[in-house]
């Protein structure tokens, strides 16, 4: 049979608005523990293995290299990795009775020793001037924009190839809603350069694509193709549209803080008596938090990076901190502030506006929502349903009318077309008879296995300029042809399965392998030849000083162990190993709502290249706070405990 506390919303008892642990006692008790252990062990085990084979991958070798020292590492990686979650998980929390989340407890080691720290007077000016900066929202903001000034001030803006291609999209697009005659079907355009199949392309010429968000291309394009009209240059556009992005990411990331360092208030649930259970993050959670935003490369460079991603995370980081108030609410019984219910829509659509997974986000999380909290429906289907019916309405009109074309389906296939390109390389007689006849109409197979590379898909799409190897088919493939990938693909798998074993860890085990360097870090946006060459006003300013930033981020990621902070698949580490620790501890309810941190992994799995370090950008901002939400929890359960055993 199985039994759990009273709920401490309706007893009074500490810990009211999360719930407290629960007891479990029987078979579901069992199979609670059993989970959580399978669970915990097959995610040790996967980050055992891209470790152990980071090795062979950057030597350009393959699993059947795995030798004595890859076992080792292996081993050791997963004796680590299950350590560390079965530590923290079996880490009490402090009991009702102690500053929260503070070391000011009872304990030894770290604890004693923060416990000291906070007691010293010395320190006690520094911390009152912590608290008061940190307080609201507000005296957060404020000081994030003061702390990020600078990039803006001496960088002004960083991008890459995507703001070009969607600044040549529009202004592609203006010009023949001008009248001029640009080449379209007949000759090369701005579309074959990230390549969309003919067949999706309209019969109307035109030239707005969804290839990098629609929403963006049209925003990005039009303020620069304003600014050239005003300026001559649409630098200040630029300049301008990552400035705003630098406020936006400073109130997504004050709000978000707000909401964990002082849930109670934030929340506006002071007014209620069993809001006290919720304690404010301590001192020592503060500073560790605004040092990751303030001196972390990441963030830093992601205020101005007008590369989509970063657009996503911040606004990832906001919808992460509106959830943690859903579940706080919920569990004490009341209703979400309609401000709250509002910036919920607006986290919603900004994120389906910059990333093309976000549909797939939050329509899972909808999901899940609808069947953990029925009661609420109504809430779910307003912040979450209706966002997405608006977004995907207005993007199937306009791809429907010939406005815009839609995306090509072999952007989804960047997995597939690795390990095709990978048997075409290494294993070209392996390809069956049917499956090269099938493949002949889509892609060059003898192309793909030259221009194949273990880290990055997009050489096997045909994307790059004029020149590139054509791999893929773009302008002669046809829908029917198309039909027939799947087929050939599985076909060559059963000849080739180490093969595309391959390819597949060749292409992902960065994300999980903190030795491996990022193959497209943040830095690179702020001193490319697109920034420091091809611009007209940005290369004149602080030159060197940009190759500098871009220098040291680089160098620091690149230092052993003590660079791993710098680097995007660290914290991808750390975050798989917190959600074993919930795993561990039967935090199911918890896990559900960190959902979204397993699908962003399987989008890095998925992205045409290896280690991309903007694809982590979410999981990055997002840890510190969820580490704050779980030491909270273990302190509920710890105070908690010594009421179920009375």
């Amino acid at each position: 049979m199985t039994t759990r506390t009273s709920s401490p919303a309706r007893t009074g008892q500490p810990g009211a608005v999360h719930q407290g642990a629960t007891s479990y006692s029987g078979k579901s008790g069992r199979l609670s523990r059993w989970a959580g252990w399978i669970l915990t062990t097959l995610a040790c085990t996967w980050m055992a293995l891209c470790i152990a084979v980071g090795p062979i991958y950057r030597a350009d070798g393959g699993i059947a290299d795995f030798g004595p020292f890859n076992y080792a590492l292996l081993l050791a990686s997963f004796v680590l990795t299950m350590g560390l979650a079965i530590g923290f998980s079996r880490r009490p929390g402090h009991g009702p009775g102690t500053h929260p989340l503070t070391a000011q407890a009872s304990g030894r080691g770290l604890a004693r020793l923060m416990a000291r720290l906070h007691d010293w007077p010395c320190l006690r000016p520094l911390r009152r001037l912590l608290w008061r900066l940190t307080r609201g929202w507000k005296p957060l903001l404020l000081l994030l924009l003061a702390g990020w000034s600078w990039i803006w001030v001496t960088l002004l803006a960083a991008y890459g190839a995507d703001l070009v291609s969607q600044t040549q999209e529009v202004a592609s697009w203006l010009a023949e809603r001008g009248g001029a005659r640009l080449p379209y079907l007949q000759g090369p355009t701005i579309m074959d350069v990230y390549p969309t199949a003919h067949y999706l392309w309209p019969q109307t010429p035109t030239y707005l694509t969804d290839q990098h968000n629609l929403p963006l291309t049209l925003l990005y394009g039009s303020s620069i193709a304003l600014s050239r009209r005003l300026t001559g240059a649409g630098d200040l556009a630029v300049i301008l549209l990552a400035g705003l992005q630098l406020v936006f990411a400073a109130f997504c990331c004050a709000v978000t803080a707000d909401r964990f360092f002082q849930p109670a208030r934030a929340c506006h649930l002071t007014a209620h008596p069993e809001a006290q259970g919720l304690p404010e993050a301590g001192t020592m959670a503060r500073v560790l938090t605004l040092l990751a935003f303030l001196a972390g490369p990441l963030a830093i460079l992601s205020t101005i990076s007008l590369t989509k991603s970063p657009l996503f995370a911040w606004a990832f980081l906001w919808w992460t901190g509106l959830a943690y108030e859903l579940r706080a609410t919920r569990q004490a019984g009341l209703p979400l502030r309609w401000r709250a219910r509002m910036a919920f829509m607006v986290s919603t659509l900004v994120m389906l506006c910059s990333a093309k997974y976000a549909v797939y986000i939050v329509a899972i999380q909808l999901l899940v929502l609808l069947l953990s909290d029925r009661r609420r429906w109504r809430l779910h289907l307003l912040c979450l349903l209706t966002p997405l019916l608006v977004f995907e309405a207005t993007m199937g009109m306009l791809t429907g009318s010939g406005t815009v074309i839609k995306g090509d389906p072999i952007e989804g296939k960047g997995i597939q077309l690795q390990q095709i390109a990978r048997v075409a390389q290494r294993n070209p007689s392996g390809i069956p008879a049917d499956a090269r006849a099938d493949l002949v109409p889509i892609m060059d197979l003898d192309a793909a296995g030259f221009a194949y590379t273990p880290k990055d898909a997009d050489r096997v799409k045909s994307s790059g300029p004029e020149g590139k190897i054509v791999v893929y088919r773009w302008k002669t493939v046809s829908a029917s042809d198309m039909r027939g990938f799947n087929r050939a693909w599985a076909r060559i798998g059963e000849r080739n399965p180490v093969i595309y074993l391959d390819a597949f860890l060749a292409k992902s085990y960065g994300y999980f392998d903190p030795a491996d360097h990022a193959y497209v870090p943040m830095a690179y946006y702020v001193n490319n030849g697109y920034v420091q060459e091809d611009s007209a006003w940005i290369r004149y300013w602080c030159h060197g000083w940009r190759d500098w930033v871009a220098w040291f981020a680089r160098a620091w990621a690149a230092v052993p162990v003590l660079g791993w902070p710098a680097s995007g698949n660290c914290w991808v580490l750390a975050a798989l190993i917190l959600l074993c620790c919930e795993a561990l501890r039967g935090r199911w309810g918890d896990i559900l709502d960190q959902l979204p941190l397993l699908l962003l992994m399987g989008v890095m799995i998925a992205a045409p290249a290896n280690n991309f370090e903007r694809h982590m950008l979410p999981v990055v901002f997002a840890l510190p706070f969820l580490l704050i939400a779980f030491h909270r929890r273990s302190v509920e359960e710890a105070a908690l405990s010594p009421a179920r055993q009375r």
